[in-house]
């Protein structure tokens, strides 16, 4: 077996001295079989799409045999004579987050919401405008990451949901691509934990883009008062996208449009999740109806 991914329960998340809960173990084994998932989509594509999904006859390329569970708090092994390449593409996309929970102190996260009255204003330049043919040409100075990275570490995020839950939870990743390379080795605690997720959670507005396409969909939610959201086919790909809408008078706005055949273009923010951005599928921020 060339690949070997291992997992090390400690602290808290251990019952009597070298046991685990089934649903701590059922959801970061989980979180660690989707995260392969993904890098494979990245190996065999050269990155990943939103909702993009690996198929049953592509399920042997990331196959991997569960090892006995040992003492010494509670460890297994996970096994793949083909998966090599996978746990490195695993591998690179944790090495920056994991280091950047690691660092002392708690980076400034602005949530989208801070960021909708900006982007609205700039919407109103026309020189600011970017059209969607025009999108991935574009510049834009937030996505330093491919969208596999932000795909990959969305599932190990998962991976660290029961560790958040346990104030005196410990848990290492060990990846080892191929027999003769190094071991990588990463710890998290629950402090660290929940700064990875957040940190690999964080989202920015990208410049302005005008959209063509059809409202397909409009949802209020459970007596939501704001932020709602909606479904935009875009015209340029017939590819279905979440529209996230602010407030009462942006839905307003919308409504007109809802199930008509003929297109609306509307300008509207990427939503740059985790320093990337899918531009065939990316969540968007509707900002208004463009009448250019």
């Amino acid at each position: 077996m060339s690949a070997i991914i291992q997992l090390t329960f400690d602290g808290s998340m251990v019952r009597n001295q070298h046991q685990v809960a089934l649903r701590d173990l059922a959801q970061v084994m989980v979180g660690i079989q989707s995260a392969a998932d993904r890098a494979c989509l990245d190996v065999l594509h050269g990155n990943v799409w939103k909702h993009q999904k690996l198929r049953r006859a592509q399920y042997e390329m990331v196959e991997f045999i569960v090892g006995q569970p040992l003492e010494g708090s509670y460890i297994i092994d996970f096994a793949s004579a083909a998966a090599g390449r996978i746990v490195d593409r695993m591998k690179r996309a944790l090495q920056d987050p994991y280091a950047q929970a690691r660092e002392e102190g708690d980076q400034q996260i602005y949530t989208i919401g801070h960021q909708i009255a900006g982007k609205k204003d700039a919407a109103r330049d026309p020189e600011k405008l970017i059209k969607y043919n025009d999108l991935e040409d574009a510049r834009n100075p937030l996505v330093t990451r491919t969208y596999g990275d932000r795909s990959i570490n969305k599932e190990f995020g998962q991976m660290l949901n029961p560790l958040a839950r346990e104030p005196d939870g410990f848990l290492r990743l060990v990846l080892k691509p191929f027999e003769d390379e190094n071991s990588y080795t990463y710890e998290f605690d629950n402090i660290t934990a929940k700064k990875f997720k957040r940190i690999i959670s964080s989202r920015q507005l990208g410049s302005p883009v005008i959209y063509e396409g059809q409202v397909r969909e409009l949802d209020r939610g459970s007596k939501q008062m704001k932020n709602f959201r909606g479904k935009f086919i875009n015209a340029s790909n017939n590819k279905t996208i979440i529209l996230h809408i602010e407030n009462e008078a942006d839905f307003a706005a919308l409504v007109p449009f809802l199930g008509k055949e003929e297109s609306v273009k509307i300008i509207a923010s990427p939503i740059v999740e985790f320093a990337s951005f899918d531009p065939t599928g990316g969540d968007i921020q509707f900002l208004q109806i463009h009448h250019g």
